[in-house]
């Protein structure tokens, strides 16, 4: 704020220099004047600000030379206002107007630019002033922390104190245990006396209850023959009972089929009785029949007397007779049929007869088979009540064994509750011995922890004081280490923007070197055209020279052929065969010029195309050897990024280092308070991100180089495989070496800006 208020009176000048470009035809040198002397007075005190500004920006920047531009802007200002007062002063008249006016724009442009400058110093100025009151803050925080850790330094040589006054009382206490224990030890004696005689005690009845329980055994095992006997018998009544029972259902079952069977016999002798009055009643009906039939026939005898004496009633008795028949014929079936049905009816009876004796013999088998079961069965019931009665018995001498053996238990359980309350006594008095045991292992254990204790606590006390000392000076390296990382970074900050200007000089090469790849592209294209239009014009003369030989041979052919009638018609026609061969050779002499002249044109072609030959070898040659160079550019690229990588790899295990250290320092200060630890924590990240930052910038620049180097092997692809003309191909080839050397320059300053960032990185992280 104070800068620009210093700057203030300039802009009245300006504006008018402003306005005297807009209005130029005519100049007031009075108010030029007046402005400048106007301007004179707070000119010294603005020189004496802004000197102030510099140097207190030259002390809170500690000596960087980010401020010198300024001051060199600010000195040619100065320089230039001398030089238009002393020009003012000289020439009143300003015979020359150009040269004010451009001096006016010259001290606008630099006001401008000093105006730029002071802002960036008040920015900075800004910054470092929040940096100061950063580490004021600090500082009172550091202050408030000591005072706080002596307060717990206090406080714990308090706890000291109380700890010896509690020793002393445990020493008193362990003494009075000591009398104790030995108090104890007497009781012991007295238990273990009273514990052997009580085991003596208890052997004489072991022995005793052992031959009890042998006893016992014996008894048992006894009733458990008698049981296994008496669950054996039970067994075969049980089966026995079963089979009688499937027995008396088989009985009844056969009764019923019995029974059955009667009552199909007395249905089946009815339904015979009913066939027989049937069979009596058809025979009856025959019999009739039979009676009808002879008489009819008695009346046919009678009625064919009478016919032969009837003649003319025959025509009326005709039809009466064809009836007759009719109903003999039908007669004659309805007896044949009944005759069939009496046929079948008494097989049917004779069947039904036989299987009615089979079924009564079958019968009476059954029922001896039933009353032989009877018996069988009268007699196993016998068997059976002789088994219940021994069953009985041995019951009754279970009983008498139980009942012994109850006896028995009950006198066993009357010396167990006897064995059991000795081994309780014996036991509470095991006890008894080994609580007082116990209670004195845990008396020893209590002095010699409370003796181990205090002596921790010593040593702690002498630790304790030992880190505060170690604090202290490990706050004040930490507060040289914070300056030279302030500086560290503020180096870094600048040098990662010249970085950034740097990439952005590399990619305006980049678009131009593209430009003039693209216009190469273009001359190359035009010169394959021209090219083929050469190679067509050499195709269009090898035709021509191939049209001429063939006529070149055809001549021949022609003077052969009139050789030979010439040597035929020597003798009648020499005068006009002279002419002719004046003719004919005048004919090849033309050929051979123009044949000459056709192999002249070859051997230039075929000179221009070896040419044009060693021109592409030259060219491949020259690619494989860019081709080369690439590849160990590439192969330097994979070495940074190796190197890189390992750069990376290095820096987390150091921040896995840090972590290490920092849990270390967190065992050792046990007792170190949270405030300072999350001060250390922040630093360390912050280191981290410092060093993830420049991490992430050089993955940049790696990625810039390998861009580059990609566009332009790219480019020189294209380049070289274009067809190369005749006149330019070594201007090409020319043209790609420079391109080539220039991007090999770009990659090696940004490998050597690569290195420079690595160092820095790997200082930033030795440091840290």
């Amino acid at each position: 704020m104070g800068l620009s208020a210093a700057l203030r009176p300039y802009l009245p000048a300006m504006h008018y220099c402003h306005s005297s470009k807009l209005f130029p035809p005519k100049i007031n040198l009075k108010q030029v004047r007046f402005a400048f002397n106007t301007t004179a007075e707070p000119r010294n005190r603005s020189v004496k600000i802004i000197s102030s500004v510099l140097s207190s920006s030259e002390s809170s920047v500690n000596g960087n030379g980010g401020n010198e531009p300024a001051r060199i802007l600010l000195e040619r200002l100065f320089v230039q206002t001398h030089k238009l007062e002393e020009q003012m002063n000289r020439d009143s008249h300003f015979p020359e107007k150009h040269h004010l006016w451009s001096n006016l724009e010259v001290l606008e442009s630099d006001l401008l630019a000093v105006l730029e400058a002071l802002k960036k110093k008040e920015e900075d100025l800004q910054g470092a002033e929040e940096k100061v009151l950063l580490e004021r803050s600090e500082l009172n925080y550091a202050k408030h922390e000591l005072e706080r850790r002596e307060k717990e330094i206090t406080a714990t040589s308090t706890k000291h104190e109380k700890l010896e006054n509690e020793l002393k009382h445990a020493n008193l206490n362990l003494a009075s245990q000591a009398k104790q224990i030995e108090d104890l030890k007497l009781q012991f004696n007295e238990r273990d006396q009273e514990v052997a005689s009580a085991k003596s005690a208890l052997a004489l009845k072991e022995d005793l209850l052992s031959k009890i329980i042998n006893e016992f055994e014996k008894k048992c095992d006894e009733a458990a023959t008698i049981d296994s006997e008496l669950k054996y018998n039970v067994r075969l009544l049980d089966a026995a009972n079963e089979v009688v029972k499937k027995q008396e259902l088989e009985l009844h079952v056969l009764k019923k089929t019995v029974q059955e069977k009667e009552q199909e016999l007395e249905s089946s002798l009815t339904l015979r009785k009913l066939e027989e009055e049937k069979l009596e009643a058809a025979r009856a009906n025959l019999e009739k029949l039979t009676i009808d039939w002879l008489l009819a026939q008695e009346e046919l005898k009678k009625m064919s007397e009478e016919a032969s004496k009837r003649m003319i009633e025959t025509n009326e008795t005709l039809q009466d007779f064809q009836r007759v028949k009719k109903l003999l014929a039908d007669v004659r079936s309805e007896f044949i049929s009944s005759q069939k049905s009496l046929a079948s009816s008494r097989k049917k009876v004779k069947e039904q007869e036989a299987i009615l004796e089979k079924q009564l013999s079958e019968l009476e088998e059954h029922r001896k088979s039933i009353n032989s079961y009877v018996c069988y069965l009268k007699n196993a019931q016998v068997e059976i009540e002789s088994e219940r009665v021994k069953f009985r018995a041995m019951e009754a001498r279970n009983k008498e064994l139980e009942h012994n053996l109850a006896i028995d238990k009950e006198h066993i359980e009357d010396l167990e509750d006897e064995l059991r309350k000795k081994q309780s006594s014996l036991k509470h008095a095991i006890d008894e011995n080994s609580f007082l045991n116990q209670e004195l292992e845990r008396r020893s254990t209590e002095f010699e922890e409370m003796r181990d204790r205090f002596l921790v606590k010593e040593s702690e006390f002498v630790e304790v004081k030992l880190e505060l000392q170690h604090l202290k000076s490990e706050q004040a390296s930490l507060k040289l280490v914070l300056e030279e990382r302030d500086l560290q970074l503020f180096d870094a900050r600048k040098k990662f923007e010249e970085l950034n200007q740097e990439v952005m000089e590399l990619k305006a090469l980049l678009s131009n070197k593209e430009h003039q790849l693209l216009q190469a592209t273009s001359m190359l294209n035009d010169k394959e055209k021209h090219v083929q239009m050469m190679q067509d014009e050499l195709n269009d003369s090898r035709m021509k020279v191939s049209e001429a030989e063939i006529m070149v041979e055809q001549i021949a052919g022609l003077t052969n052929k009139l050789v030979i009638s010439v040597k035929d018609e020597y003798h009648n026609v020499l005068g006009h065969t002279d002419d002719l061969n004046l003719e004919l050779m005048q004919q090849p002499t033309d050929d051979l010029l123009l044949r000459e002249q056709l192999e002249t044109e070859l051997k230039l072609t075929k000179e221009s195309l070896k040419m044009k030959e060693k021109e592409v070898l030259a060219t491949q040659r020259a690619r494989a050897i860019k081709d080369e160079e690439l590849k160990r550019v590439l192969v330097r690229l994979d070495g940074k990024e190796k190197e890189l990588k390992r750069l990376k790899e290095e820096i987390v295990e150091d921040a896995n280092d840090l972590r290490k250290l920092y849990t270390l320092a967190q065992e050792r200060i046990g007792e170190k308070s949270i405030g300072e630890l999350a001060i250390e924590q922040l630093q360390l990240e912050a280191a981290q991100l410092e060093v993830e930052a420049a991490t992430t910038a050089l993955n940049k620049l790696v990625g810039l180089s390998g861009e580059l180097l990609n566009k332009a092997s790219l480019t020189f692809e294209t380049d070289i495989d274009a067809s190369i003309p005749q006149n330019a191909g070594l201007n090409v080839s020319e043209t790609n070496d420079e391109h080539f050397k220039e991007v090999d320059k770009e990659v090696t300053r940004l490998s050597a800006l690569t290195e420079q960032l690595l160092k820095e990185a790997g200082l930033v992280v030795r440091a840290n």
